[in-house]
């Protein structure tokens, strides 16, 4: 009985305030999962460790950080798993008991929306580290594009990074394409660099179902940088036969462009019916002179 106390005391520490039932992690809009150690219970009899049930509304690939106070001493190593994937890292020195320090781990993919158990465990602690948070955040489920010698800049739908809670990147052979697309808060954003500046065409590979043709999405380059933002380029989607039956259309023009780093997002204005539709890839195509 003293050693289960003695151990109920060193998880009250590293997990305070602890509730007899998990509450799952707070999704916002924007995708970001943010689960709250005050609201999970300690799990097992001997290892530092506290868990929560969650059941995601997305797969996807996600940035994992943790929250933290400690009393300034380095080497705490923190496991973060989900599923059957996991993270780990060491926490760096920083913060105190009364100002929390927040940290990265990596990066999870999230394979599919079955209910799963979230799992933090504090495989070393030093000084009394107390985990407050664990976030996970939408990443870049590919990579940040780059301009081709030929001058267009393929956006692929796996290179998005999907700002929401229910659109994903389906990476089925068959689809390959950002879909389920329901929510009008629901986004996919790609970070890009283009080498030859220039004014460029928007061509979107689009599908869209019997029917469900008609809703409005807005294409934003380099939105919220005022001093680069260029005006949204807005277009109405067309049925196609099949969410994944593809059309290429050229929606609009964006420019001009300088050579750096640039973003474009496209968020739906209107949803007309029950899913806006399907985007395998956009490409922004060099106007000619």
């Amino acid at each position: 009985m003293l050693r289960i106390a003695l151990l109920f005391l060193f998880l009250s520490v590293l997990f305070p305030q602890r509730l007899s039932a998990a509450e799952g992690g707070r999704q916002e809009d924007d995708g970001r999962i943010v689960f709250n150690a005050s609201n999970a219970p300690i799990v097992g009899d001997e290892t530092n460790q506290c868990s929560w049930d969650y059941k995601p509304t997305r797969w996807g690939m996600y940035d994992v950080s943790v929250t933290y106070t400690n009393a300034g001493s380095a080497g705490s190593e923190v496991e973060v798993a989900f599923g059957t994937t996991k993270v780990t890292g060491t926490l760096d020195t920083a913060g105190s008991r009364d100002g929390a320090a927040t940290q990265s781990l990596g990066r999870l993919y999230v394979a599919d929306t079955k209910p799963s158990t979230l799992t933090v465990r504090c495989a070393r602690q030093v000084d009394g580290v107390q985990v407050k948070t664990v976030t996970f955040a939408p990443a870049c489920e590919g990579q940040p594009p780059t301009q081709a010698d030929d001058g267009v800049v393929t956006l692929h739908g796996r290179d998005a990074t999907v700002q929401g809670t229910v659109l994903r990147y389906e990476p089925a052979e068959k689809k390959q394409t950002l879909g389920y697309w329901t929510r009008p808060t629901d986004a996919a954003s790609w970070s890009f660099t283009v080498t030859q500046a220039g004014t460029f065409d928007v061509e979107v590979l689009q599908g869209c179902g019997p029917g469900q043709g008609g809703s409005v999405m807005t294409v934003a380059v380099d939105a919220g940088q005022p001093a680069a933002a260029l005006k949204p380029v807005e277009f109405a989607v067309e049925a196609t036969g099949g969410f994944q039956d593809f059309r290429d259309r050229v929606v609009g023009r964006v420019g001009p462009l300088v050579a750096g780093q640039h973003t474009l997002r496209i968020v739906p204005k209107q949803i007309a019916k029950q899913a806006a539709c399907d985007i395998r890839q956009v490409r922004l195509v060099p106007t000619k002179p």
